[in-house]
């Protein structure tokens, strides 16, 4: 059996490669989308690039709550765990649950207003953060985020026409959706290890890879679109 010092570089390459390129394409994804915003101000657009937006900087929070479990087992200095994880718990928690929720606005503006949009996702999210914070568990998030998923599948296939953009947004929404089940996954860090034991790090570095592999389909698929 390895030595469990053996994995920590690994962990650690692998943790900030993976967040440095999918922060990258969240915001490359919401920067090839601002032309075609700024030509139509269609609302539909706007929810998906700020969902990405809200992405791109969850990756950047979990990367340094990464960081600070991460110091005391890899680095010589140790970042107090008691007083900063908690705070970037709340904080990934609101933006990335606020980002699924823009997500599915992307596809439901049309049957509600934009107030009572913001209302529900504003307030979902930090309902959830803040209990998410107090409990001290990230599961919360998770659970919940996995059921946000489910109901914005659903919503978007009940969504109505059959024309090519409709299509066009039905596909992009499934991918993202995807994209972000296998992050779900990869987030906890007692699911690899507890479903694939010893395998558990190289089968979280296989849907790392997927990951971003799906995310440049998604880049390609709207640089497709908005040609």
């Amino acid at each position: 059996m390895a030595h469990p010092f053996m994995f920590e570089p690994v962990i650690f390459i692998t943790e900030i490669a993976f967040t440095i390129i999918s922060a990258v394409l969240c915001f490359m994804i919401f920067s090839k989308t601002k032309e075609s915003y700024n030509l139509t101000k269609h609302d539909g657009i706007k929810y998906f690039r700020d969902a990405f937006l809200l992405f791109g900087l969850s990756y950047i929070l979990r990367f340094i709550l990464e960081l600070i479990f991460l110091s005391g087992e890899t680095f010589e200095f140790i970042i107090p765990r008691e007083m900063f994880a908690p705070l970037f718990i709340l904080g990934v928690g609101y933006v990335s649950t606020l980002g699924l929720w823009y997500l599915i606005f992307s596809s439901i503006w049309k049957r509600f207003s934009k107030k009572s949009l913001m209302i529900t996702g504003h307030a979902t999210a930090i309902i959830l953060s803040v209990a998410s914070f107090f409990l001290h568990s990230h599961l919360i998030i998770l659970y919940a985020q996995f059921i946000l998923l489910i109901i914005g599948v659903i919503l978007i296939f009940r969504t109505g026409t059959k024309t090519k953009k409709i299509s066009q947004t039905k596909i992009l929404y499934m991918l993202t959706s995807f994209l972000w089940l296998i992050n779900l996954f990869i987030i906890d860090k007692q699911g690899p290890p507890r479903i694939f034991g010893m395998w558990g790090l190289w089968i979280k570095i296989f849907f790392q890879i997927v990951s971003i592999v799906v995310f440049f389909v998604i880049y390609n698929k709207i640089s497709h679109w908005l040609k």
